[in-house]
């Protein structure tokens, strides 16, 4: 028996050194992978260009949560931590997916149903489903028109009544086109399943049975749980300044807040079955983005490579796309360009190739903002209902900046009809406008 456990003990203590070893090995990458993430953060703070949360798991396993800040003043504006609330915005639109497909569990509702099995007038609203409306494939605008700021002021029903006068931008089902508004019919929809506003329908179904006691809403619902929410930002004639969290321009149904380790929670239960396997995209990820004047934020867990992240700013000047691009690259151990000084170099082109982009865009993903390029004086010069706003600088011969010291870019690529379209950046936004004439 002594023999017995002398070899059972020798057994062991090998099973845990090369456990323990392995253990090394595991740690060692991810290391790595959280060093390179926080090198990364560090000089795009440094650039001025972020100031937010990062956290940031792989195999369950925490690798980095931290707050990087403008300024480590306790007392500025600007000053986060990692448990400090944020606006989420749209990031609202990944929890109602996620409550439409609970409702379908539960048998209350399916994604194949149209706009006509809940409202009786709705144009179109035979061919209008759900599924669309998640897709944003419903036809729908992206905001409604005509309200010129008024948003703010406007219940649900206010709203849905709305949408039932808007013009369709295409035949449902034919073509894509992000809309806040048919995610407003989705708030709705919801609402009325639960017979409750939607907001309270979030606390209720999610935030309450997940444990995140930092989430909640603005509006619409029973208990206020703002208890440290962030100040939003803008950058403005080079300096850093305070704009509304809450704007006249934005409707109140879903206007949700959250913290990093709340939003972590989230994830982590979407992607179990049923519903990773109705939120996640053909890559195998759920992600969502929201973001507004002053604010951004990023959900994202990649089921493949088995690793989640979250982002939140209360500054929106980072180069929001291109950021999550790279921190994606980061957590699978890929090479990235770290955060640099931008100094862009203008070159001479010939007015006539200059020529060539003269013309009106239409912007659809800004609310149908339309931009006339014209030439003078040997550049583009871009006009807004017929004032200057701005006058670019050529890098290439489709290439183009205002700021050599800024990432934006207008680009012109050629279309269909043998004119150009524009590729206008913004913030790390890239929008595709549509020429004209």
């Amino acid at each position: 028996m002594r023999n017995y456990l002398i070899v059972l003990m020798v057994l062991l203590s090998i099973s845990c050194v090369e456990k323990t070893e392995k253990e090394v090995r595991l740690s060692s990458k991810m290391e790595a992978v959280k060093d390179s993430v926080d090198t990364y953060f560090t000089k795009l703070t440094e650039l001025q260009k972020f100031n937010g949360v990062v956290l940031a798991y792989q195999k369950d396993t925490l690798l980095l949560h931290k707050a990087y800040n403008l300024q480590e003043d306790a007392q500025s504006s600007t000053y986060i931590t990692d448990s400090t609330q944020f606006d989420i915005h749209s990031v609202s639109k990944l929890m109602t997916y996620y409550l439409i497909a609970k409702l379908e569990k539960e048998g209350k509702l399916t994604r194949a149903q149209t706009l006509n099995d809940h409202y009786e007038d709705f144009p179109k609203g035979k061919e209008i489903t759900l599924k669309m409306l998640l897709a944003h494939r419903s036809g729908l605008p992206r905001e409604l028109s005509g309200l010129a700021g008024q948003e703010y002021v406007l219940t649900s029903d206010e709203i849905v009544d709305l949408a039932k006068k808007e013009h369709l931008l295409f035949a449902p089902g034919t073509n894509a086109q992000y809309s806040n508004v048919g995610y407003e019919i989705l708030y709705h929809i919801v609402s009325n399943a639960y017979d409750k506003p939607f907001a309270q329908c979030v606390v209720d179904e999610i935030f309450d049975p997940l444990d995140m006691d930092s989430s909640g809403a603005h509006f619409f619902v029973k208990q206020d749980r703002v208890k440290n929410m962030a100040q939003n930002h803008v950058l403005k004639d080079s300096l850093v300044w305070k704009v509304d969290n809450i704007q006249q321009d934005e409707f109140r149904t879903a206007r949700l807040f959250s913290t990093a380790d709340d939003l972590k929670k989230f994830l982590d239960h979407v992607k179990q079955e049923p519903y990773a396997a109705v939120l996640q995209n053909d890559h195998g990820v759920i992600a969502k983005d929201g973001g507004s004047k002053g604010i951004r934020a990023q959900v994202y867990s990649d089921l493949e490579n088995h690793f989640d992240f979250v982002l939140l700013a209360n500054y929106d000047e980072m180069p929001f796309f291109d950021t999550i691009e790279d921190m994606v690259k980061l957590m699978k151990s890929e090479p990235v360009e770290y955060p640099k000084e931008i100094n862009r170099k203008a070159i001479t082109l010939d007015t006539e190739v200059l020529q060539r982009y003269e013309g009106s865009y239409m912007f659809a993903d800004f609310d149908g903002l339309v931009l006339e390029v014209k030439v003078k004086d040997n550049h583009l010069v871009i006009f807004q209902e017929g004032e200057k706003i701005g006058e670019l600088q050529a890098e290439t011969p489709t290439v183009f900046f205002e700021n050599p010291k800024a990432a934006e870019s207008f680009e012109f690529i050629k279309n269909e009809s043998g004119t150009y379209n524009a590729l206008m950046g913004w913030k790390g936004i890239v929008v595709e406008g549509k020429r004209l004439k």
